[in-house]
């Protein structure tokens, strides 16, 4: 919202012209551009600008409202926009519907008048942008009603004249309500010449409103459809879910890198420079690392400081990339194949276009190279056609190929409107990038690529456009067919392939010497294991030896102890027979014969007794009373009977009992005197057994003694584990033997590719040795070099002749290019239509460039994910959002940039943008004020190192680390103050030396002092002079004054010095903030800074970046002019006042 486009200067040979008094109008009879002759299908157009302010005034409106900040000294964005615009017929009548409402100047007229920001600005905007056009309606045209009264009304534009302009104005102002924001009074006016079929259509104008903000509101609702891609979803990862597991540091993770720069890993194809030039090692880490997202999807960030190869490295990228889509034109059998059968089209009230669907596997390599900053994207997409961008060697193989080069040469000329008419320009070698972006370029581009036919065709030099030679080729009749090109591109291809494998087999050899290496680690251990084994079992054998006659001395003694004790046991056994026998001899004695007789008389006693109770009883019997007496006696006789009888019986019983009694008492004495016999005749037998044992003696006997078994087990083992270790042993040296015999046949083999690659070889050195490792890059020597370029060549090439084979399908479907590039493409025209066109353009310019700003209107037709590549140029100047859309429409992206060197440029004061930010709830990481497109992208890259930041450290993508600009002592200064001695210098000592021999005079690089109270804000008038004194020595030289810039870090600073640029031709002069991505042979720092004013430079030298690209932008001088003391207690400045020696002021 705050970012609007800018709008041109006047200059009335740029045809922009401003609204003044008593001038006529543009599309008036008395102007100068009535004198101008037309062709008939010309037209002219007008862009009418209301209200012109400049764009640093919106931050000085927005500083007053949000806490100014008055320590603050950031970058204003510069130039002029205005407050609305519309456009205007050759006629002089407004073209209705191509009126527009800055968003920039409305939302500075609301903070102003709410002081603060507000979560319904969008919808307001709409809504003042609706009573603008009404406005705007109301002065511009004239109401009329036709036929009935029912029907709406007619709008017919009426001619404008300075009034009517006035009045347009008025309802800008008002519409943006910015009357008490800004003061706005100009008008402006820029005239353009369009096709006449175009001269009424508005879709063409470039609008004041930046594109980023309507095609960011188109991606976020693609977004919320789940529709954002897989790039976009990437760079829009959360902090919490960043594998920063898996970021290897490529400064101390060395055999990561030499893994990822493998020969298999390196680019077929190669850019044209000196084949004794290959890339620096991390170039060559970013261009692989970049191309393993071929055929996937990804974003990688390449961290680029000052001077290290960024467009180096993108060039071996693109070349890469043509020849792998070459590889895929080989593999067609005919070049009809490269499309499908579908056919789409789109129609206009003129014409209808039909264009041929190119095959997926084509498709892909389209390469956009995108920045924030237009000159980088300029240099870039300029640097890459013009013939000094490939060695001289290369210069005839160029011719041969003919890729083009008149187009290109073209393409870079001069704008015949750019006050450089004179400039010879840039000679192209092949039309293999382009500049696109703003609406002038693309027509640039159409007019010189397509249509360009020469004034003068009999003149010998003379080139067509591409239109016109693609036509030429549907009428020629071709001398070598399709398969003669492939046999031809195939032939180089295989050579690069075979040189890929020599090489590749060298890597191999070294990743197998490697293994070997741990190998024989592990078997030299296994050696001294095997043999330490041995000798431990060993001395466990002895040991086990002695602690067995230990064992069976102890034994001996048991066996010794068993005896006595045996012995003392016999004569204790023949002593306790002894007893014993006596004792049972006298229990049997008392037992004796007395005894048994004594029972026998009590049997026979007994016996006599019951045989006495039987007789009683018997003659009793006899008495029993007859039958008569029972009676007679009534039954007493037998009552007195019975009862002696029942008597009778019980005394036999009872005596029957004792006999049995005694019987018993007389068994068990006998049995007792048995027993006791018994006993006796046992103690006898015991008593003689033991006096036997006694006689005889106790015989020494061995004992099973259980440590003594234990100590011949540890024998046993100790011998068993001696022969294993033996066996072990032989078996490990054999396999050592082996290993070092094949490390041997390995290292004859890499002392030969050693020999043969010189520095593009792993040798022990570059292990260690990080200035000998990054400053060339593997594999590449001159040879493989060589047949890579040529491949790159021979892409070129297939292309051509591709162009040739299928020149109708690509002049119709290139024609539909063009019809994109200049705006007549209708809404409703098929998406797949629509790319198939850019395909094709991109088919024949590998590489085209635009800024962010230009992006949605360049490539607004295409939808997710529709192109190959994205290159990000200077991504650290680029604010977070400027490249959500490219980033959705791409599949692959590469991000280069530096987050120490100059960050984003944002019309937002900080305060400004923290209010806005919390109000909308957008976390910190979106703040332009902390963040860019390549810390988002150097977040994200798994490949990297830390570098130090005010924070502590912050990780970065690839680094690229070979600094070849600057001389000493500008690059230890640049290395101290930013890199922490990350950067190796690579600049190569032959150039500063000629520019010494060149002008000796000149002084070696120093820091003029100079103190002074003068001040006029941040100028030093005494420092003003000593640069005068300066520029004037070197004008004295001679010197190309194209060759020295001078900065500041402030605004006051540039104002001062851009005079000088007027005095000195060629001399280029600014800010800091405008001089990145340039460089001269001296810079002149002037330092400034009022003296009462310590916050200036705390501000400037609260990072290091504004130091670092002041001091890196010189390559053979650096004077630093200002107050030595003051700076050198600043941060970072330090640095530079302790490597650039102290100077007094120079005299006249």
């Amino acid at each position: 919202m705050f970012s609007p486009q800018k709008v041109d200067k006047v200059d009335r040979e740029r045809l922009v012209f401003a609204v003044q008094p008593g001038q006529p109008l543009p599309w008036e009879p008395d102007h100068a551009l009535a004198q101008w002759e037309l062709r008939p299908n010309q037209a002219w157009r007008h862009v009418v600008y209301l209200g012109i302010y400049r764009l640093d005034e919106v931050f000085e409106v927005l500083s007053r409202v949000f806490e100014p900040d008055q320590d603050s000294y950031d970058e204003r964005p510069a130039g002029d926009t205005a407050v609305a615009a519309f456009m205007v017929g050759q006629d002089g009548r407004a073209l209705l519907d191509s009126e527009v409402l800055s968003s920039c100047a409305w939302a500075t007229g609301q903070v102003v008048r709410d002081q603060g920001c507000g979560q319904e600005w969008l919808a307001e905007l709409q809504d003042a942008t609706l009573g603008f056009s009404q406005l705007l309606r109301d002065v511009v045209t004239d109401e009329v009603s036709i036929g009935d009264v029912d029907a709406p009304p007619q709008y017919i534009p009426r001619l404008l004249d300075r009034t009517a302009l006035a009045d347009c104005l008025a309802a800008a102002i008002t519409a943006a309500g910015t009357d008490k924001a800004l003061s706005v009074e100009e008008i402006r006016i820029s005239s353009q010449i369009v096709a006449k079929r175009n001269a009424e259509n508005p879709a063409g104008h470039e609008f004041l409103n930046s594109f980023i903000m309507s095609d960011l509101g188109m991606v976020a609702e693609e977004t919320a459809k789940g529709n954002a891609g897989a790039v976009l979803r990437e760079y829009l990862r959360p902090e919490a879910q960043l594998p920063v597991d898996r970021r290897v540091d490529v400064r101390k993770q060395v055999e990561v890198v030499l893994d990822e720069t493998a020969p298999g890993k390196v680019a077929a194809g190669r850019w044209p420079s000196q084949p004794e030039h290959a890339l620096a090692l991390n170039q060559q880490l970013a261009v692989s690392t970049a191309l393993e997202m071929t055929g996937t999807s990804g974003i990688v960030g390449v961290n680029g400081p000052p001077g290290t190869g960024k467009t180096t490295m993108l060039r071996d990228l693109v070349a890469g990339l043509v020849v792998e889509r070459a590889r895929r034109l080989a593999d067609l059998p005919e070049p009809g194949k490269a499309f499908t059968s579908e056919r789409l089209s789109w129609r206009t009230q003129q014409r209808k276009r039909v264009l041929s669907i190119w095959r997926p596997e084509l498709t892909g390599f389209e390469m956009v190279v995108a920045s924030a900053n237009n000159g980088a994207v300029q240099n870039v997409t300029d640097e890459i056609p013009a013939a000094d961008a490939i060695d001289e060697v290369w210069r005839e193989v160029a011719a041969g190929v003919d890729y083009f080069p008149e187009i290109a040469t073209a393409l870079l000329a001069p704008d015949k409107d750019s006050g450089q008419a004179d400039d010879p320009g840039i000679e192209g070698w092949a039309l293999v990038a382009a500049r696109l972006g703003k609406k002038a370029n693309r027509s640039r581009f159409v007019n010189t690529f397509w249509y360009h036919t020469p004034e003068k065709p009999e003149e010998d030099g003379t080139w067509h456009g591409l239109l016109a030679v693609l036509k030429g080729y549907e009428q020629t009749t071709l001398d070598r067919s399709w398969s003669d090109a492939v046999a031809d591109f195939r032939a180089v291809e295989f050579r690069v392939e075979a040189a890929r494998a020599k090489r590749a087999e060298v890597y191999e050899t070294i990743q197998r010497r490697v293994d070997v290496e741990r190998e024989l680690v592990v078997r030299r251990s296994s050696v001294r294991a095997a043999i330490e084994r041995g000798a431990k079992a060993r001395r466990n054998r002895e040991a086990a030896v002695i602690l067995e006659r230990e064992r069976a001395h102890e034994a001996a003694q048991v066996a010794r102890e068993h005896q006595a004790a045996a012995e003392q046991a016999a004569h204790e056994r023949v002593a306790v027979a002894e007893s014993f026998f006596q004792q049972r001899r006298a229990e049997l004695d008392r037992l004796g014969p007395g005894g048994e007789a004594s029972a026998e008389r009590a049997l026979r006693s007994r016996e006599s007794e019951l045989d006495g109770r039987w007789r009683a009883r018997d003659a009793h019997q006899a008495t029993r009373p007859g039958l008569w007496e029972q009676i007679s006696t009534f039954g007493a006789a037998r009552r007195k009977w019975s009862l002696k009888d029942h008597w009778l019986a019980m005394e036999v019983k009872n005596a029957s009992h004792a006999v049995n009694t005694a019987q018993r008492g007389w068994d068990a004495a006998q049995q007792e005197i048995l027993v006791a016999q018994r006993a006796v005749d046992a103690a006898l037998v015991e008593l003689e057994s033991a006096r036997r044992a006694v006689s005889a003696g106790i015989p020494l006997r061995e004992v099973h003694y259980e440590p003594l078994v234990q100590a011949r087990r540890l024998v046993a083992l100790a011998e068993q584990e001696i022969t294993m270790a033996g066996q072990v042993q032989a078996e490990t040296e054999r396999a050592l033997l082996a290993s070092e015999r094949e490390l041997a046949i390995l290292d004859d083999r890499l002392n030969e590719a050693s020999s043969a690659l010189g520095d593009h070889y792993p040798d022990s050195t570059w292990w260690g040795d990080r200035r000998r490792r990054e400053l060339t890059a593997l594999w590449t020597d001159a040879e493989w070099n060589t047949e890579r370029t040529e491949l790159f060549f021979a892409a070129l090439a297939l292309h051509k002749a591709f162009l040739w084979h299928a020149a109708t399908a690509m002049r119709r479907n290139l024609q539909a290019a063009m019809d994109v590039l200049s705006g007549e493409v209708p809404r409703d025209a098929p998406d797949q239509a629509v790319l198939a066109a850019w395909q094709s353009l991109f088919f024949v310019v590998p590489v085209v460039s635009t800024t962010f700003a230009s992006y949605a209107r360049l490539f607004g037709h295409l939808g997710k994910e529709a192109l190959g590549w994205l290159l990000i140029d200077e991504a650290g100047q680029a604010k977070p959002q400027d490249a959500v859309g490219a980033l959705w429409r791409t599949q692959r992206a590469v991000v280069v940039g530096d987050p120490l060197q100059l960050e984003p440029i944002t019309a937002l004061p900080f305060r400004a943008e923290q209010a806005i930010r919390l109000e909308f709830g957008v976390e910190e990481r979106w703040s332009t004020s902390t963040t860019s497109v390549q810390r988002l992208a150097d977040r994200l890259t798994a490949l990297g190192t830390s570098i130090p930041d005010d924070e502590g450290e912050t990780w970065v993508g690839v680094p690229l680390t070979v600094h070849r600009r600057c001389d000493q002592p500008m690059f230890d200064i640049v290395n101290a103050v930013a890199y922490d001695g990350l950067m190796i210098n690579g600049t190569a000592g032959a150039a500063g030396q000629r520019f010494t021999e060149a002008y000796p005079t000149l002084p070696e690089s120093k820091w003029i002092d100079v103190l002074s109270n003068e001040a006029r804000g941040h100028w030093i008038p005494d420092e003003g002079r000593q640069l005068d004194r300066i520029l004037d020595t070197l004008s004295a030289l001679k010197f190309d004054m194209s060759e020295v810039m001078v900065i500041g870090p402030f605004r006051d600073i540039a104002r001062q010095v851009g005079s000088k640029a007027r005095r000195h031709h060629g001399l280029v002069a600014g800010t800091v903030h405008t001089s990145q991505g340039k460089q001269a042979d001296i810079v002149i720092l002037v330092l400034g800074s009022a003296p009462d004013r310590p916050g200036a430079r705390n501000w400037a030298s609260s990072k290091p970046n504004l130091l670092n690209v002041a001091v890196s932008r010189a390559k053979r001088r650096l004077y630093v002019i200002g107050d030595r003391r003051a700076w050198s207690e600043c941060r970072h400045f330090d640095i530079l006042a302790a490597n650039l020696p102290s100077s007094m002021p120079i005299q006249d």
